[in-house]
């Protein structure tokens, strides 16, 4: 699985958790989401500093943007490209283990996630 997939199934993942289910599923369930949420926030944090490192800073307080220095663009894409690329060892969970009614629209960036 890449983290890009992870990154799109992101609302889908929150929809679904807070959803009722049996209490065993919810339990593996959790353990799932947890460990693809652990990979996800690793991205963001790597995001982050990628931001910092090729970009810079406009704006004050809630105003503040930072805005990647043209001469940065291609260096900042390909390093986001990368990171985004990058293969996380999560096993697909079980869809229908969780017994609930939801839309096959809310799933179609979640595909990866699921088996």
């Amino acid at each position: 699985m890449k983290v890009n997939e992870m990154v799109a199934a992101r609302p889908a993942m929150e929809k679904i958790a807070n959803m009722e289910v049996e209490g065993g599923v919810a339990l593996a369930f959790a353990n799932f989401l947890k460990n693809v949420l652990i990979e996800t926030q690793d991205f963001e944090v790597k995001r982050a500093e990628l931001f910092k490192k090729y970009g810079v800073s406009e704006g004050e307080g809630e105003e503040q943007n930072i805005r990647i220095l043209p001469e940065n663009e291609k260096k900042f894409n390909t390093a986001i490209r990368r990171a985004l690329n990058k293969d996380v060892d999560i096993e697909p969970f079980d869809l229908a283990s969780l017994d609930i009614g939801i839309p096959p629209a809310e799933l179609i960036n979640a595909l990866p996630l699921f088996k």
